[in-house]
């Protein structure tokens, strides 16, 4: 892997590292607790479960594109502030949350908490870094994001299995307190925004359109996003309650999250050869594949009555996050440069609502798929669709490049 690129980083660029670290440690704490508390605190059905994961999605999929078009118009550090505030807020909710319906009904107001950031991030981002630097720049926020994803569900599985409380919570919202503290130094700091995120026209939904319409590589990249996305959103919620079911303890939900962390890595340290030799579209649909025939094998195995492993499960979850990274990453590097500068904050966030459409129906058929087939058989319908997703896309690809 190459050093970072001979172009300097800017004044500035260090504390965005450290807010955006921090913010991904408060991210998978938060993940980690909710849904073990869901399924060993609460004891929650996997209706329940359904339902809660579609609410931590939902305000975004209503709003995100609203506060897309704001950090578009205004300075994003508003927004950075004002998430981290209200992050520290609804973890204090959930910590002393008194039933199961409360706390579901937080988990809500959790999402809404989280949406001034990424649209932020995303405009600093573009307006702080040269076109060269983004390869770099999403290889570097994705070691550390990555990175995090590890130890931070390593330290809710830790809560989740001695404790068997909320407390966790507690811990996130202090991460809350420090974030905002750290955009405070990140505000008196020299960087190259504001100004030009001001008093600037916002793109109407048409432009966005022909865009997507336009743009080949992009459109392709976004419905490959969409369908990993919706797998995801398939079998993820279940994965707590399909571990249950197998007999493995209750830290070992957290164990599977940082394996796919470990996975992240590896795409991270791989990603900017595969990107340089490989098209864009050839790159996310071969990851699509890759991260389907991961979620595939697990209920295969059941099926086939094989016992399932837990170093195995850990194997094919690195190769989950892997995957599963190289396609969000080559997916934003597209977006970063391939969007209008004055749009960007709208797209991500217009993007961000659509992968969260698909989070919210995926959990929802999920929960009631099951009514009517195993946890196992979940697993394989879920694998099954990204894999032929995968390939239609890189079919219709190889055939509009005559190839």
């Amino acid at each position: 892997m190459k050093d970072l690129p001979s172009t300097p980083w800017p004044h500035g660029y260090a504390y965005l590292l450290m807010a955006r670290a921090n913010s991904s440690v408060i991210l998978w704490v938060d993940f980690t607790l909710i849904f073990s508390a869901l399924s060993y605190v609460w004891h929650a059905t996997a209706t329940t479960i359904g339902i809660a994961s579609a609410l931590y999605g939902l305000p975004g999929l209503l709003f995100g594109p609203f506060f897309g078009r704001l950090a578009d118009k205004h300075p994003p550090l508003l927004f950075l502030r004002f998430s981290y505030l209200a992050r520290g807020v609804a973890s204090l909710c959930l910590l002393f949350a008194p039933n199961v319906e409360i706390f579901v009904f937080l988990v809500c107001v959790k999402g809404l908490s989280n949406l001034g950031a990424m649209p932020a991030e995303q405009v600093l981002i573009r307006s702080m870094l040269t076109s060269s630097q983004l390869v770099d720049n999403a290889r570097w926020m994705t070691l550390i994001d990555q990175g995090i994803k590890i130890a931070a569900p390593l330290l809710g599985a830790v809560i989740a299995n001695q404790t068997m409380s909320l407390a966790g919570f507690g811990f996130s919202a202090t991460l809350a307190i420090l974030g905002g503290v750290l955009l405070l130094v990140l505000a008196r700091v020299s960087i190259p925004v504001g100004e030009s995120t001001v008093s600037r026209s916002v793109p109407s939904m048409g432009e966005l359109w022909r865009f997507v319409r336009t743009h080949e590589a992009f459109r392709y990249a976004l419905l490959a996003s969409l369908v990993q996305t919706m797998t995801l959103g398939l079998y993820d919620p279940m994965l707590a309650l399909f571990l249950r079911t197998q007999g493995f303890a209750a830290s070992t939900f957290g164990e599977i999250v940082s394996c796919t962390a470990a996975g992240g890595i590896v795409g991270a340290l791989l990603f900017k050869q595969v990107f340089s030799l490989w098209r864009p579209t050839l790159v996310v649909t071969a990851a699509l594949v890759g991260f389907g025939s991961t979620v595939l094998a697990p209920g295969v195995l059941v099926i086939a009555s094989v016992p399932l492993d837990k170093f195995v499960l850990f194997a094919l979850w690195v190769a989950n996050g892997a995957c599963f990274g190289i396609a969000a990453m080559t997916f934003g590097v597209l977006m970063q440069t391939a969007s209008p500068a004055h749009a960007l904050g709208t797209i991500s966030a217009t993007v961000r609502s659509a992968q969260l459409a698909a989070l919210v129906i995926g959990p929802l058929i999920g929960s009631n798929a099951i009514r009517w087939i195993s946890l196992p058989t979940l697993f394989v319908a879920a694998g099954v669709l990204a894999i032929a997703t995968g390939l239609l896309l890189a079919g219709a690809t190889a055939r509009e490049n005559g190839t």
